[in-house]
């Protein structure tokens, strides 16, 4: 290993721009981890499951020494790894390159991916998830991403660490997304709140004082960063995680209401036809999800 650190060739709130939009596009999760296996980029589009199993200790120990692992042995062999994670979701690394010195990895997928052993590097040591009934029920919702999706997927992040290995990340950003990455980096505490408690009732003048910063200057950053409010932006992250939990069909939509904060599951309702268009019972139906 060596001694030149990430955040010299890829600066970290840039980099975190960039996976941002990657994940989305591409509905993966990813981060990146340094050459010792700290996570510097923390989740992007983290995974429902994921964050749930890693609110228990244990779980959250297993999942940060495998994401280790992973990186590690992409290191060793110079190579993008495939494997299952403990509870059989599909994971990668890439290693992360630059002139030729490994600088860390990214790594990511925690995807429900039915394909053949062969494609696999290695499999995790399988926990039962009759064990976790809660993530059990999570898993079962998730929809199966295609074998030649993932690896597809793969290939986007494959190019982007190929840049970086010959040019970093210094001449591929614009100044404008340099204002961007310091917006994002002052929200960053109001957004991970978000994150962990969209359920919850959410006042702007905490999440201001979370960033140090006033409520009209919070509310007036937020949307030139995000591009959109901060009650829509929590409407929209709340109809995400309903979406997911409506792929189990045997979920009731009371309990789906009331998992993503609201009491009145009529009110839920109103709100998840002005998002999608449909109702949550419509949605749920759909031949689309069978």
């Amino acid at each position: 290993m060596n001694d030149v650190k990430i955040s010299k060739i890829a600066p970290l709130d840039k980099l975190k721009i960039i996976l941002d939009s990657i994940a989305k596009a591409t509905g993966m999760n990813l981060c990146v981890l340094d050459t010792v296996g700290n996570v510097v980029v923390y989740p992007c589009n983290d995974a429902l499951f994921c964050k749930t199993a890693r609110l228990d200790p244990e779980l959250r120990k297993k999942c940060l020494t495998a994401a280790a692992h992973s990186a590690f042995e992409s290191a060793r062999s110079k190579n993008t790894l495939v494997y299952k994670c403990f509870f059989g979701l599909t994971d990668f690394s890439v290693p992360l390159y630059y002139k030729g010195e490994y600088i860390g990895a990214i790594c990511g997928g925690s995807a429900r991916c039915d394909m053949d052993k062969s494609r696999y590097d290695y499999q995790q040591p399988l926990l039962q998830l009759d064990d976790y009934p809660s993530l059990k029920k999570i898993y079962e919702g998730m929809s199966d991403v295609g074998e030649e999706r993932f690896f597809s997927m793969i290939k986007v992040v494959e190019n982007l660490v190929d840049y970086i290995n010959h040019h970093g990340l210094m001449s591929t950003i614009k100044q404008v997304d340099a204002k961007k990455a310091t917006g994002l980096n002052k929200l960053q505490p109001a957004l991970q709140y978000i994150e962990n408690n969209y359920k919850e009732n959410i006042r702007i003048a905490d999440l201001a004082a979370m960033c140090y910063i006033n409520e009209t200057y919070f509310s007036r950053l937020f949307s030139t960063i995000v591009g959109s409010t901060v009650s829509q932006f929590i409407l929209e992250k709340r109809i995400i995680k309903a979406k997911e939990l409506l792929r189990n069909k045997g979920m009731k939509i009371q309990a789906v209401a009331e998992e993503v904060g609201y009491d009145d599951p009529a009110y839920f309702v109103r709100k998840f036809k002005q998002v999608t268009g449909v109702t949550p019972s419509a949605y749920q139906s759909s031949t689309e999800y069978k």
